[in-house]
């Protein structure tokens, strides 16, 4: 089973910039993170200040297990609390 988890955030627009750069530093780490299928990013065409970040692991603990466990999940989360809109969603799907 493939775990999916679809994070959709909007950055301030004062923020977009450093919210991007920090999610592409970042997603470096994540990717090597065990079971770890994917860790994408994506920038929404129409208004540059949303983001896509889409995560695949190979089953639903290595989530927790591995990528909450990366010693940048805590500081990421903690800077786009700083840098975001409004809190942001996720989406879990299972394949």
């Amino acid at each position: 089973m493939v775990f999916v988890m679809i994070c959709l955030l909007e950055a301030r627009s004062d923020s977009a910039e450093e919210v991007k750069t920090r999610l592409l530093r970042d997603a470096t780490s994540f990717r090597k993170d065990p079971e770890t299928i994917e860790w994408s990013i994506q920038q929404d065409v129409e208004n540059p200040n949303k983001f896509c970040i889409v995560e695949r692991y190979e089953r639903e603990e290595s989530e927790k297990l591995y990528h909450q466990n990366n010693p940048d999940f805590k500081p990421l989360i903690q800077f786009l609390s700083d840098h975001i809109v409004k809190p942001f969603e996720l989406k879990t799907f299972t394949v």
